[in-house]
């Protein structure tokens, strides 16, 4: 499986629940979709591995990255499988694959 096949799977097991997602999480979901789907596999592979390649002060950034998108709404996207754990455990189970994806742990301490 690739990072975007990954990436694709983990948005589509949450858009699963859109009766229960608010309408602007679903638009970020559906926008990342569609950016994920617009690039090559290897393309995305390596626009979203995070190897540095130039100094910080070369380096562009690009708010529109499709994982960049995701973590605007992940503590929402947290908190809404939280509350729904016991009847849609498939919903806390991809926002768990989202957060290990995008390494939001709340509970990580670095010492």
């Amino acid at each position: 499986m690739t990072k975007k096949e990954y990436v694709t799977g983990i948005i589509e097991k949450i858009q699963k629940h859109s009766d229960i997602i608010p309408g602007h999480l679903q638009e970020l979901l559906q926008e990342v979709s569609r950016t994920v789907q617009e690039v090559p596999g290897q393309s995305f592979f390596l626009q979203t591995n995070h190897v540095v390649t130039a100094p910080a002060a070369q380096q562009t950034f690009n708010p529109n990255e499709p994982l960049f998108r995701l973590t605007e709404g992940h503590r929402e996207l947290k908190r809404l499988a939280e509350r729904n754990r016991e009847s849609r455990p498939d919903l806390k189970s991809a926002v768990d694959q989202l957060e290990g994806l995008l390494g939001t742990s709340e509970t990580y301490s670095p010492e």
